[in-house]
């Protein structure tokens, strides 16, 4: 039995489905025919955002949430570069709870951002609760205390054997100073992994998927974007996320499923700066071929 059906009486034949999706649509003679099912489906939609007589129907998904586009829908170049570029990311924000139902709609943008093959497997934790954002904040900063000597006996034991010091050791060894800074930091009673944010979103996907950390990513960003409109500014925060790889306290704090790995995180709040201008960047290395 199809997933999608056509309505014969809408159907004007005039094959976008089947330029679309040859897996599941084909034309035979003047009449187009579908087989869509698990094997040749991935549940995208395309078929029925396409079909300008909305003739399909497909009983996998919810049809009314197929929405009309505004043809007349656009955003000026120049004005969203600026947006893009007025970005920044914020460490220092109020106080002031974030509204629950303006995190709903950042959630529920998620569901719309591309994954790798359509899976939508990502996941996203929101943490509100203040001890246990602190908690995060302290295991991350634990790790990466760990790591300091870690770091400098695999070194010392290189240098004692007269080996070269790999790459990798290099750049760690390089770092030991931030890491130091961290854990003075902390010492200090300053939050430096999540900045005591009123919000923290945690994007989590299984590792056996088409793009685990692509669709992180790109959900993230998009509610980087998206917060912004609405008075709200976030960080990512890269620290927890790695640490959250290896670490088995913070994956039993963040009581990831089985398989999942955190892709990444971001703080979100009401920032307490305001910048006035946009800032310089390196140009970007390219290669045009």
């Amino acid at each position: 039995m199809s997933w999608v059906t056509i309505n014969m009486d809408k159907c004007t034949n005039c094959g976008l489905c089947v330029k679309r999706c040859a897996l599941c649509f084909r034309k035979v003679g003047d009449e187009i025919l579908v087989d869509a099912n698990a094997e040749t489906c991935n549940i995208c939609g395309h078929c029925i955002a396409l079909c300008p007589a909305d003739a399909l129907v497909h009983e996998k998904m919810n049809m009314d949430n197929f929405v009309a586009i505004d043809p007349d829908l656009n955003i000026d170049k120049d004005t969203f570069v600026d947006f893009v570029r007025a970005r920044r990311s914020h460490r220092a924000f109020h106080e002031r709870r974030i509204p629950r139902e303006d995190l709903e709609m950042l959630i529920d943008l998620c569901r719309y951002c591309p994954t790798g093959s359509n899976r939508q497997t990502l996941e996203i934790i929101v943490i509100e609760n203040e001890e246990k954002i602190a908690r995060l904040s302290n295991l991350t900063v634990d790790y990466f205390e760990q790591a300091i000597d870690k770091i400098e006996n695999a070194v010392k034991e290189y240098v004692d054997q007269g080996k070269d010091i790999p790459e990798d050791s290099e750049y760690h060894h390089a770092r030991l100073g931030f890491l130091r800074m961290l854990v003075m930091a902390r010492g200090m009673g300053w939050d430096v992994i999540l900045h005591k944010a009123p919000a923290v979103m945690v994007f989590h996907s299984p590792v056996l998927t088409s793009t685990p950390k692509d669709d992180c990513v790109i959900a993230a960003h998009t509610v980087a974007l998206t917060a912004r409109t609405m008075g709200l500014e976030t960080c990512y925060i890269g620290l927890l996320a790695g640490a959250s790889k290896t670490y088995q306290p913070i994956r039993e704090e963040l009581a990831l499923p089985n398989g999942h790995e955190v892709g990444s995180v971001l703080v979100l709040g009401y920032p307490t700066m305001k910048f006035l201008r946009t800032v310089d960047r390196f140009p970007m290395r390219v290669r045009w071929e």
